[in-house]
């Protein structure tokens, strides 16, 4: 029986190639403090003890620590001396001035699997930049934390508006960082010199936990796995006038706000029969964003069933609850950038059944699983 771990990362593949397709190029490098090995060695320092050439650093959202949740500004990479251009700021994509003397563009950055997130739109503007300035990238690819064989939720209604409105994708797309690469450059028709290393040994089946690499926190606010898998439930309804537990030790596993009755919403929710979830009433404090020091009455979350969990099903099911409950402070009309669909957000608001609105989007998902089809790796 092997020591090492079920699936290698993109990184870990390039790594034990000793970074040979890398030699010899000035390279950019767009990462996050996610881009570690199994053995958690981060990119910059393995390439930089194999000999590799870097001569820029890019970061996303949050920065290149994962850790600021706000506005990032550029600066430089320690004693290197190593600009790092912020790509989440006023600047959102390289300039021909920050990709000057590159010769090749490095994306590792691992994503999550939810259309809003804003790292593969970021790596999509990468390619367009690397593409107009005739500069191969390399992406290197991790697993999908939500699984690759599940896709769920409408697809986006109003594309290339936002960072976290970009790709007309299902909420839940199901794809990986290098799949998406491979998508965008096609479907968009970038046209870019793209180069992808896969995983070894994933399995579009697979939940991240049964992958046996590391768990490293993504960005601020998804601390843990579980947090990861609710995200795409609880998340979707984070514009609606409440707190989805963002400045509490639990974001994402917590739900409330100072006009809810804690009680009440634990047992219609637990009624709802929404598969995968229980609430237990709760009351917590946020220190910061939405209803910072005040105290919020809500549930808490928990995820007893991974299997038959569908989160954006259970986005549109919670959403239908406190639209009954509480119409006068639950808008359901915020929940369109996130959730993404005109259509839906209009039977939330008429209380239409979850399994309506669920229907609705199953031919969407279905066009979709057939173009992606094209472009997956596993």
């Amino acid at each position: 029986m092997s020591d090492g771990p079920a699936v290698l990362s993109g990184l870990d593949v390039l790594a034990a190639e000793g970074f040979d397709a890398l030699r010899g190029r000035q390279l950019g490098v767009i990462c996050n403090h996610s881009a570690v090995d199994v053995r958690r060695r981060h990119l910059i320092d393995l390439m930089m003890a194999s000999g590799c050439s870097l001569t820029a650093l890019f970061s996303p959202e949050h920065g290149l620590q994962g850790q600021l949740d706000e506005p990032v500004e550029s600066g430089l990479y320690g004693s290197t001396g190593l600009p790092i251009y912020s790509l989440y700021g006023q600047q959102q994509r390289p300039t021909p001035q920050m990709l000057a003397g590159l010769n090749a563009l490095v994306y590792d950055i691992a994503d999550v699997g939810v259309r809003f997130y804003t790292y593969p739109t970021t790596m999509t503007h990468c390619l367009e930049a690397a593409a107009r300035a005739g500069i191969p990238v390399w992406v290197l690819d991790r697993p999908n934390p939500l699984r690759g064989d599940l896709v769920e939720g409408p697809v986006l209604d109003q594309p290339f508006s936002k960072l976290s409105a970009w790709h007309p994708f299902p909420l839940r797309h199901g794809l990986t960082s290098a799949e998406i690469a491979r998508w965008a450059n096609d479907r968009y028709g970038i046209g870019a010199e793209l180069h992808v290393v896969p995983c070894a040994g994933w399995q579009r089946s697979m939940w991240f936990y049964e992958t046996g690499q590391p768990w490293v926190a993504p960005s601020p606010n998804l601390r843990t796995l579980t947090q990861t898998v609710l995200y795409p439930a609880i998340g979707t309804l984070e514009f609606c006038d409440l707190s989805v537990g963002r400045g509490t030790d639990n974001p994402f596993e917590l739900l409330g706000a100072p006009w809810m009755d804690d009680v009440v919403l634990a047992r219609e929710l637990n009624a709802a029969g929404i598969a995968g979830l229980a609430f237990v009433p709760a009351a917590f404090t946020p220190r910061g964003r939405e209803f910072a020091g005040q105290e919020c009455r809500g549930v808490s979350i928990c995820l007893h069933d991974w299997e038959r969990f569908r989160p954006v099903t259970a986005a549109v099911q919670i959403a239908l609850v406190l639209r009954r409950l509480w119409p006068e402070h639950f808008d359901h009309r915020r929940l369109l950038h996130l959730l993404g669909s005109q259509s839906a957000v209009d039977r939330i608001g008429a209380g239409d059944s979850w399994q309506a609105i669920v229907a609705q989007w199953e031919p969407e998902v279905s066009r979709f699983l057939a173009e992606r089809a094209p472009y997956l790796l596993y």
